[in-house]
């Protein structure tokens, strides 16, 4: 029993972050003898574990998620812990990383796990193994919050990672494909959302030239489809507020050169677009270089009250003119929606109600979402939002004519389930939210 051992907990809704994560684990040369496993949650991970613990000398697992999975996660931390200690087995060290550890680390500590990563794992994430590893202190490493006895400690936020194509986008060498992340950050700073919080307000973008080359890894491996994370599928190579077309085609038509037209993705899952941005010109490109029938456009809100308290740097006019373009150039508009946002009144939810009835009508799909108070935001200490009866009543009477759909159920439920320690997951900030710069 000399090898140590990675285990990630994977699920598919994890897979965008674990699969940046071994692509950088396997390029890195201090961790070429890891063995790396992904387990399943759903089929007795405490067991799974235990199987690692017996035939490794030191396992490190990984866990990568949302507030949303907290609940779950919480319990399968327990059920590994409550395996390992009826086996005295010590030699595990449970990591988590992902927006919500991020957002609220000691939270995440108190959950049950070891270390919490804290921002873009990347780098610090494959520092952090080859220490567990070699048992060096990790007083050194940034982005790190641990116990060391009765103290907890945090080394500050991971170093942000100023050039994408430094990493790659996923692991090639352990044939786990996902997305290519094309741009990291967001200038908008929306109050509900994570992204500029964690993830900075200055916009980052992986250069046509790397983004092709991952294009032709992934075709080489027989993955012609090429799908992009990005928070504004319209934002590429640009400050995220004025678009940079010139260059969005260029990336795409780049793509499409390597992988074909019928292989390109943009704008729809795991993409989304900003209705401002959405113009003839832009929704032309996607007819012209992408295999998609439908764009996500976030509007989040059908009262411009809400708009300009969420910070969303939008109107409900740009929303309108948006559904309207992506109409009329024969792509399905999948517009999402947020419900139960801090602040809203019965006089916005009215008016929401209206815009979705106005979308509906002229054929686009709502796409719905109740507000989840999200580690690291400004509204992380909000009351959870609930989706009130007559909008219920809507959604329902939409999702009967095909014209609804969306976890908005799921998101109003999580912060009903009982955990026996929900401080651990309810996302309080640790020190308000983080700087967005």
């Amino acid at each position: 029993m000399t090898k140590n051992s990675l285990a990630f907990v994977f699920e598919k809704c994890n897979q965008q972050s674990i699969s940046p994560l071994m692509g950088a684990i396997e390029t890195n040369p201090d961790l070429n003898d890891v063995e790396i496993h992904l387990l399943k949650p759903k089929s007795s991970l405490g067991e799974q574990v235990e199987a690692l613990a017996l035939r490794y000398h030191k396992v490190v697992l990984g866990f990568s998620f949302t507030t949303l999975k907290a609940p779950e996660v919480f319990d399968l931390v327990q059920q590994v812990r409550d395996r390992l200690a009826a086996r005295c087995l010590s030699n595990v060290t449970l990591v988590a990383g992902g927006p919500h550890p991020s957002g609220n680390w000691r939270g995440t500590l108190d959950m049950g796990f070891d270390l919490v990563v804290v921002g873009e794992g990347e780098s610090s994430f494959p520092k952090l193994l080859a220490a567990l590893y070699s048992g060096d202190d990790l007083g050194h490493l940034r982005g790190l919050a641990y116990r060391k006895g009765s103290v907890v400690r945090f080394t500050g936020r991971s170093e942000r990672i100023e050039n994408l194509d430094d990493f790659p986008p996923f692991a090639e060498r352990f044939g786990l494909f996902s997305s290519i992340e094309i741009t990291r950050g967001c200038p908008w700073a929306c109050r509900f959302c994570q992204t500029t919080f964690l993830l900075g307000g200055r916009m980052r973008h992986r250069s046509i030239e790397n983004i092709t080359k991952w294009a032709e890894v992934s075709k080489r491996r027989n993955r012609p489809e090429i799908r992009f994370v990005t928070p504004d599928a319209f934002a590429y190579g640009s400050d995220g507020k004025q678009p940079r077309l010139d260059l969005l085609c260029g990336m795409l038509k780049a793509v499409n050169e390597v992988v074909g037209k019928e292989h390109t993705y943009l704008g729809s899952f795991p993409s989304e677009v900003r209705p401002e941005t959405v113009s003839e010109e832009a929704v032309g490109l996607i007819r012209r270089f992408a295999a998609n029938d439908n764009l996500v456009i976030g509007a989040q809100s059908g009262s411009q009250g809400m708009l300009d308290l969420s910070h969303r740097g939008h109107t409900v006019e740009d929303i309108y003119r948006a559904v309207r373009i992506t109409l009329q150039a024969g792509l399905t508009a999948n517009v999402d929606f947020i419900f139960g946002m801090p602040g809203e009144k019965e006089a916005d939810r009215e008016l929401t109600r209206m815009v979705i009835e106005d979308l509906a009508a002229i054929g686009a799909r709502i796409h719905s979402h109740t507000f989840m108070p999200l580690a690291g935001t400004p509204w992380a200490n909000s009351p959870p939002g609930r989706v009130d009866p007559k909008t219920r009543n809507l959604l329902e009477r939409l999702t009967g004519t095909g014209q609804q759909f969306g976890q908005w159920r799921a998101q109003q439920d999580v912060f009903r389930v009982g955990t026996g320690c929900a401080e651990a997951w309810i996302p309080v900030p640790d020190s308000g939210h983080l700087d967005p710069g």
